[in-house]
């Protein structure tokens, strides 16, 4: 029983101790040391508008309304934050004995404002406002300031100081440079358990800028190193959308960083769409060594990046201090691999699907995002089945359109050159002018344009233009020119020699050598030049091939040669589409070519029986029924002059 008294007897004294406490509490003391700390620590003030009350849950200390957080000297946009409310807490011990000292500021709803100059100055860079020499902190004050009053704590500034507690609900952050971006956070909470001067800090940010939940855990090692303007050893985890990122090295508040990066996200999607961005599906993997200058230049060394099915290595400066970011990059990998969106499987799986270009709406928001020049080199590419060997190529972009230059690119047993532009300014178009050397025909075609009946190597040169919000839409727009020579091939289902013979059962055209050029106008190509020579046969052709639509609609006029030119012509018409092209003998225009030749033959044998007849004299040149008109005029003059009695 006595030891039940003593304990209940306890617990009332610690009561009436707590309620003591509480009533005496010197609350605006405790507002007014917790404005010198920062100030030693700053140089700039904390300042607490309206009542100041006391508080004893869930901290002991004071409530304070509308509290504000002095800007640096340079800025005219107010307070660097403001919050609805504070509670201040107490390290309850030592208040006991007369001691105050500050342990936990609870924020409410802050307003942030972070701030950049045009000169690279941050406004959340607190060095300037206490230095801490031989373990000893001293405030700097600005100019026309007087030093913070003296009080028990601010008067060692970091010496006594020990926040171990710090929690930010509900904040609105700003971010604004100065003739530059400007950006909003809402919704923001964070949380800092600081234990002491010599401790590490520990810190959780979580927010959801674009609808999914960022969390971040942080620990800084040494914090006040990192306040007075130096760096620290830190650590930072976020996840985010189902994937992480961390990061381990040093860094500074200017701010400045150092470290290893690796980033592992299972969907890249979701994990990019909570961080306000996109582009990319599947898996995501990212690391390398990662360091941010005070100047505002990122640089990546050794980075390896797993997306889209490829492996990179990439080393990278990013200059930040530009309206984009300006890139300097060299990108490499054995075997870049790409495939579309759609892929085309279904459409190939049901055949009652219309064959055509893709219309999935091409999304080239990726080229606004930076500026600069990236190299490139690949032993390999598969882009959806169109495949290439070895490829160096340099990109360079501005304001959203790219310049790829190609300097090498191995396709098909031949090689590619030229320039390729994209450019999304004001909708999406592209141009191109490339030389092709020494192409094999069968396996380009057939991964092209679906068409095998071609083998042989060709060199050509294309000039291209086309815009649109689509493949489909590009390929109907196109414009352009451009010429080929082919040296010896064959043509797979027709032999033109038995065609003229009279066999059309198909085979094969072997041919010595094709010239073409063509001109390109809203999708359709149209070439009226081609020639081809065999060995006993020549051919000739002309047509349109619609690009956009995938069709043919071309005639083959190959003729036996003779001794005073062809002998024979029968036109081949190709029609239908690229997949199922038609390829028949045009009888009807041989036969009208027939008969076409035995009626010339007919009014020539005519007209020099006529000629003999009216002993007509035909002038150099001149046609017969020219010689017939000039006979008659002078009949008719020399009957006008008889008649009027002339000689």
């Amino acid at each position: 029983m006595k030891i039940i008294r003593g304990l209940v007897a306890a617990v009332l004294i610690l009561a009436i101790g707590a309620v003591v406490l509480i009533v005496a509490l010197p609350g605006e003391k405790i507002a007014k040391l917790a404005a010198d700390q920062v100030k030693a620590m700053t140089g700039r003030d904390l300042t607490f508008e309206g009542k100041v009350g006391i508080s004893w849950y869930p901290v002991l200390g004071v409530t304070t309304e509308k509290v504000s957080f002095g800007n640096a000297a340079w800025s005219e946009r107010g307070p660097m934050f403001t919050a609805e409310k504070a509670v201040i807490g107490v390290d309850v011990m030592a208040a006991i004995g007369g001691d105050i000292r500050v342990k936990n500021v609870e924020l409410v709803a802050p307003d942030v404002l972070l701030e950049k100059t045009a000169d690279g100055r941050v406004n959340w860079d607190l060095s300037g406002g206490a230095a801490v020499v031989g373990g000893q902190t001293t405030s700097a004050p600005s100019s026309g300031q007087a030093a913070p009053p003296s009080a028990p704590d601010a008067a060692t500034g970091f010496e006594s100081f020990a926040l171990e507690r710090l929690v930010i609900t509900d904040a609105q952050v700003r971010y604004i440079e100065h003739g530059g971006a400007r950006q909003e956070l809402s919704g923001v909470s964070l949380e800092m358990a600081w234990p002491g001067r010599d401790k590490a800090a520990d810190i959780q940010i979580e927010a959801s800028p674009f609808g999914a939940p960022i969390k971040v855990d942080a620990t800084i090692a040494a914090p006040l190193d990192m306040i007075s303007g130096s760096v620290s050893a830190v650590e930072l985890a976020m996840k985010a959308g189902g994937g992480t990122a961390r990061f381990v090295g040093r860094a500074g508040i200017a701010p400045e960083a150092s470290g290893k990066l690796d980033v592992s996200a299972s969907d890249a999607t979701a994990f990019l769409a909570a961080l306000g961005t996109g582009g990319l599906e599947g898996p995501l993997a990212v690391q390398g060594d990662v360091t941010l200058t005070r100047d505002g230049v990122v640089s990546v060394r050794g980075g390896q990046v797993a997306a889209l099915g490829n492996a990179l290595s990439v080393q990278a400066d990013v200059n930040l201090n530009s309206v984009r970011p300006k890139v300097a990059a060299q990108v490499a990998t054995q075997t870049l691999r790409f495939a579309a969106k759609d892929g085309g499987e279904s459409a190939a799986s049901d055949s009652t699907a219309p064959v055509g270009w893709s219309k999935a709406p091409i999304d080239a928001s990726a080229l606004g995002l930076v500026d600069g020049t990236i190299s490139f080199a690949a032993e390999a590419m598969d882009l959806n089945g169109i495949t290439f060997g070895k490829t160096r190529a340099t990109v360079e972009i501005d304001r959203a359109r790219a310049v790829a230059t190609l300097q090498e690119m191995a396709a098909y047993e031949g090689a590619v050159t030229g320039t390729f532009v994209a450019n999304n300014r004001s909708g999406f178009s592209m141009r191109g002018d490339l030389k092709v050397a020494q192409i094999a025909l069968h396996p380009f075609l057939a991964a092209t344009a679906d068409l095998d009946k071609f083998t042989g190597k060709a060199d050509f040169e294309s000039r291209f233009l086309s815009s649109g919000e689509s493949l489909d839409a590009l390929m109907n727009n196109m414009s352009g020119d451009g010429s080929v020579e082919i040296g010896r091939g064959t043509i797979e289902g027709i032999d033109l020699d038995k065609l003229l013979r009279g066999d059309v059962t198909g085979g094969t055209t072997v041919f010595n050598s094709m010239v073409a050029s063509w001109d390109i106008a809203d999708g359709v190509l149209t070439n009226n030049d081609l020639l081809m020579s065999l060995s006993r046969l020549a051919a000739t052709g002309k047509g349109t091939v619609g690009l956009g639509l995938r069709t043919i609609d071309y005639v083959f006029s190959p003729q036996l040669r003779g001794p005073d030119g062809p002998s024979l012509i029968v036109p081949v018409k190709i029609t239908g589409s690229w997949s199922n092209p038609s390829v028949v003998p045009d009888l009807e225009a041989a036969i009208k070519r027939s008969f076409d030749t035995e009626i010339k033959a007919v009014e020539d044998e005519a007209k020099q029986k006529l000629e003999k007849e009216l002993g007509l004299e035909k002038q150099e040149g001149q046609s017969t029924e020219d010689a017939i008109k000039d006979k008659l005029e002078k009949e008719a003059l020399r009957g006008l002059q008889n008649l009027l009695g002339g000689n």
